[in-house]
């Protein structure tokens, strides 16, 4: 039986000790709320745009969209953990055997059932090698077990996915109210600081507009025009709950990585 998919980005894109990331993620998770929403009940929110970045540099960003999972009154079956795959070549939907993902603070069980679904699209294909270690699937998790403990996840990877391909897999999740959807996203890369202000703020107009973005600005953009896609045709509505970029949370470097978070509703 394969093993678990062991942690490879503990103590360097968060921390690896499970009381220090436990508590770092709670910090994270206690800052302010998006008053802009005013009474959008959490439990319509069915899918989300999250950034990958380290927790140093992403992880204020990222805890918009999970601070408002924690208000939900009913929790997800499923995870569905849509991302891509850095460094993998191949295209198509990539998918792992692992039965489950570690990390410092404990172990989250993949839902074979939904992966044995995936399976039968014509781009899907399985690789261990391609998730081993990859940063932009594990950087949810800690966020995932500190609101739900022990959930099941569905690490969807995929690599060279056209937008229209991957919503036509995503579409059927996104109406199930059993599961809940997340698009592992960052915004520019290696920008200087007004350049990036400049192509980040036209993104995320577009995001919020459902508009196709440039896939050489998003890092993750099938993922991202795919919830675009699917948001035009199921009427839901993408709200953006906190943008930044990495001089910001960090002060440097000179070239920058921008991060954004949104949620959507119908």
């Amino acid at each position: 039986m394969t093993q678990e998919r062991a942690p490879a980005h503990a103590g360097t894109y968060y921390p690896g000790n499970p009381e220090s990331l436990s508590s770092l993620v709670q910090t994270l998770l206690e800052g302010s709320s998006d008053p802009s929403l005013g009474g959008v009940n959490p439990d319509l929110f069915h899918a989300f745009i999250v950034p990958h970045g380290e927790y140093a540099r992403s992880g204020p960003v990222a805890a918009a969209a999970f601070r408002l999972l924690r208000n939900r009154t009913r929790r997800p079956e499923r995870i569905l953990i849509v991302a891509p795959l850095h460094q993998w070549p191949e295209y198509g939907l990539i998918l792992p055997t692992f039965p489950s993902y570690r990390i410092p603070t404990g172990s989250l069980p993949v839902d074979r059932k939904t992966i044995q679904q995936l399976a039968f699209f014509p781009e899907t294909l399985f690789s261990d090698e391609a998730h081993i270690s990859e940063y932009s699937i594990e950087i949810q998790l800690p966020f995932l077990f500190e609101l739900w403990g022990a959930i099941p996840i569905v690490p969807l990877g995929y690599a060279d996915l056209p937008a229209d391909v991957l919503a036509k897999i995503l579409d059927p999740f996104l109406s199930d109210p059993d599961t809940l959807v997340l698009v592992s996203a960052d915004l520019s890369r290696y920008f200087h600081g007004h350049q990036a202000e400049v192509i980040d703020r036209e993104t995320i107009e577009r995001i919020c507009s459902c508009l196709e973005i440039d896939p050489f600005r998003v890092c993750g953009a099938a993922g991202v025009n795919a919830l675009g896609i699917l948001a035009r045709k199921g009427s839901l509505t993408p709200h953006l709950l906190m943008t930044a970029n990495s001089e910001e949370n960090t002060g440097g470097p000179a070239l920058l990585t921008g991060y954004a978070s949104f949620g959507f509703y119908g």
